[in-house]
């Protein structure tokens, strides 16, 4: 026999679940920002953490990792953690648009990031970089 229950649990179990989805949703964003952060310093420049739109487009890593590159940097822009001038970004189009991030410190940015960490994601970047420009 199924279980009856009455609106004031139905709608608590639907506010929970709703609630549970945002949370989710939230600390996948949260997520995939914080190595969007990582991924500019590995991709763009090792002296500033700005790279193009097309170069982080390109790599590997950022095309296996995010659903959305671009839904993720706007998300990014609309909190403040990254810059670039472009109402949106589309690949071709918008290759040259340079993504900056806000907080230029790498020990603040990524939280778990220290200096061997940044010095390594720079280093790996650069390697990837010079695999992609030899094939």
């Amino acid at each position: 026999m199924a279980a009856v229950m009455s609106p004031d649990e139905s709608t608590n179990s639907t506010q929970s679940d709703s609630a549970s989805r945002v949370n989710d949703v939230e600390q996948r964003l949260n997520n995939e920002i914080n190595q969007l952060i990582k991924d500019i310093w590995r991709v763009g420049d090792p002296e500033k953490p700005s790279v193009p739109f097309g170069e982080l487009f390109d790599d590997d890593d950022v095309q296996q990792h995010y659903e959305g590159l671009a839904a993720t940097l706007k998300a990014a822009k609309k909190r403040g953690i990254v810059t670039y001038k472009s109402p949106i970004l589309l690949k071709g189009a918008h290759d040259n648009v340079i993504v900056n991030l806000v907080d230029t410190s790498p020990l603040k940015s990524g939280g778990s990031v220290d200096k061997a960490g940044l010095d390594e994601l720079k280093q790996s970047g650069l390697d990837a970089k010079e695999k992609m420009g030899s094939s």
